[in-house]
């Protein structure tokens, strides 16, 4: 076996979260093999509306997460050499009833405290940011400005090149086909590699690859899609902030002259592709009168990665798996996160403390929600 062969800490997944760790890891002397089996960052990390917000109502933790993270991007062009394009959007949540409202609003202090600049709106103030709406049908509102939009692919290069000249050794066109938790052996199509340890970032297809070393890892690729209505202007383009109704799961932005709109759902049943299509066409004017009746296009289809808690899995196995680490399941969330998932897989790799508490990521947290849940579908927020 080559020395080229032989890592530290081997990555499988070469999406932007697997190449945050790969940056992170080699920033830090770890000596870092990357294992994609594609292209990088041509699945899940491409698959976005381009933007990303730092609000996930009563998720404090992942609010922490993508707060810490924001502070990386707004670094990158200096650090990296590559400008991601960020350009202001601001994230409106509404509230559609009382109780919502106060659940919610009670919420905000945890948010605040994890980094979130969170503003409660009236009806009318939510309009003003985005004339669209039914101020009938808004109790108030939670304005995040800290959401904007994003280059994804400029991220996935940064890192990668990052990383590469910090000694990282990615390869493309690797698929792995064995996994060995006892021995950290990895066979691939491009043969056999070993490794002190492995971290399984593979996205939708980390649950499988986690079975490769008999680990049950609760993550599995989900559909989705993204729409977008007839255009909706003749001149300009519509300016609207990202609009999410979390009594739904709506969500809006501004897409040149028309709207880009997701109700994306989590289940494990297949099929649902039309059920949730006309879903979102009845869902669109109950909040917005001048759509009555949209006529919906396809934007992009693709597979999110998700968890039964509709957040990520970052830790390290137990016993025969402690060898492996897992970045997975970010539900469509991966590059709001990225830059502290790649600090935190570094820290518990270097047997660091953590900067966040990992526990509501732990594998025995999403297991626990996986048998609460098992069969049902869900809002994705």
């Amino acid at each position: 076996m080559s020395e080229n062969s032989k890592a530290e800490l081997l990555i499988i997944g070469g999406g932007v979260i697997g190449l945050s760790i790969a940056y992170h890891c080699a920033e830090a002397g770890v000596d870092v093999v990357l294992l994609e089996k594609g292209e990088f960052g041509t699945a899940t990390t491409s698959q976005t509306a381009r933007a990303f917000r730092t609000y996930f109502p009563r998720k404090p933790y992942d609010t922490e997460l993508a707060v810490r993270s924001f502070a990386d991007f707004r670094s990158f062009a200096g650090k990296m050499g590559f400008d991601p394009g960020l350009e202001k959007l601001g994230l409106l949540t509404v509230l559609t009833g009382e109780k919502q409202a106060e659940e919610l609003i009670a919420d905000l202090p945890a948010h605040r405290e994890a980094g979130g600049e969170l503003e409660v709106l009236t009806a009318a103030q939510a309009c003003e940011l985005n004339p669209w709406l039914d101020p009938d049908t808004i109790e108030a509102a939670i304005w995040s400005p800290q959401t904007y939009r994003v280059k994804p692919e400029v991220l996935v290069r940064g890192y990668a090149e990052a990383a590469d000249k910090l000694g990282a050794r990615a390869l493309s066109g690797v698929t792995v086909t064995e996994l060995d938790a006892s021995t950290g052996r990895v066979g691939t199509t491009s043969g056999e590699f070993t490794a002190e340890a492995i971290v399984i970032a593979a996205g939708p297809w980390s649950g499988d690859v986690a079975g490769l070393a008999g680990l049950d890892l609760p993550v599995w690729g989900q559909f989705a899609e993204l729409l977008h209505t007839d255009p909706l202007i003749a001149e300009g383009r519509v300016e609207t902030p990202f609009t999410f109704h979390p009594v739904s799961g709506l969500k809006t932005m501004g897409l040149g002259k028309s709207f880009l709109v997701g109700l994306e759902r989590i289940s494990k049943q297949h099929g649902m592709r039309d059920i949730w299509f006309q879903a979102a066409v009845d869902e669109l004017p109950k909040w917005y009168p001048q759509l009555e009746n949209p006529t919906l296009h396809s934007a992009w289809t693709g597979t999110l990665d998700v968890t039964p808690t509709r957040s990520a899995l970052l830790g390290r196995g137990e016993g025969e798996h402690e060898r492996l680490l897992f970045a997975a399941g970010f539900t469509g969330h991966g590059i709001a996160q990225a830059p502290a998932a790649g600090q935190l897989v570094r820290d518990v790799y270097l047997g660091r403390e953590p900067a966040v508490d990992l526990t509501p990521y732990s594998l025995e947290t999403v297991r626990a929600k996986a048998a609460e849940n098992d069969g049902q579908t869900f809002v994705l927020r």
